[in-house]
């Protein structure tokens, strides 16, 4: 049943927002832009469920043009978006819609983030696979997908920049003795997420 829009307020709390009344009692508060753009005003005769979905219309095309407009810049994975998302302000189903939309339509892909990620990160700050996964799980990527991520990192190349790192480190233990440094890189490289059998194997290259 039609309802008359008796008064639109604006939000105390929420500039951008007004308070639509219907039959002088209050009803759904509507981003301002949205009153704008429907032609919303007083007089005008109309249902109540009508303006929900409207806003709800609104909401979801906001929320996947902000998740696009952030995709253009770099890869999400379905956590991360997930939390962008929430820390706009849209609600938990537009959130859970859009991004299962951008899932099924190939934008979010776990599997492309976590590669990518791990190939930024061997180049900026190289880690091991043990710290690889464990990074890649606290961004919301699933455990079975960063196992198969990590597991796909090029041993050689995995040896080669841990080298690289632990003789740089080492130049820093030069004046210390002979086994504190060794104990202190062996330290250094294990925090770094590098297994006991390359560490020890990286140790006796830097160290004979």
């Amino acid at each position: 049943m039609k309802q008359k829009i008796t008064d639109i307020q604006p939000q105390l709390k929420n500039a951008s927002h007004l308070q639509i009344y219907l039959d002088d009692k209050p009803s759904v508060v509507v981003p301002l832009m949205l009153v704008e753009n429907l032609g919303l005003r007083i007089g005008l005769e109309i249902e109540a469920e009508v303006i929900e979905k409207l806003i709800e219309a609104d909401e979801m095309m906001r929320a996947k043009n902000n998740a696009l407009e952030m995709l253009r810049e770099e890869i999400y994975s379905k956590i991360q978006m997930t939390r962008h998302l929430d820390k706009e302000g849209f609600s938990e189903n537009t959130i859970e819609t859009i991004v299962t939309e951008l899932i099924q339509s190939g934008h979010i892909r776990d599997r492309q983030f976590a590669e990518k990620w791990v190939q930024r990160r061997q180049k900026s700050n190289p880690r091991g696979r043990t710290v690889l996964k464990q990074e890649l799980i606290e961004k919301g990527v699933d455990r079975e997908t960063a196992e198969q991520v990590v597991n796909k990192i090029n041993t050689k190349d995995e040896e080669s920049l841990a080298f690289q790192i632990a003789l740089k480190q080492a130049k820093k233990y030069k004046r210390l003795p002979h086994q504190v440094a060794q104990r202190r890189l062996h330290g250094f490289l294990s925090r770094r997420g590098y297994d006991s059998d390359l560490i020890m194997k990286i140790m006796h290259q830097v160290f004979c």
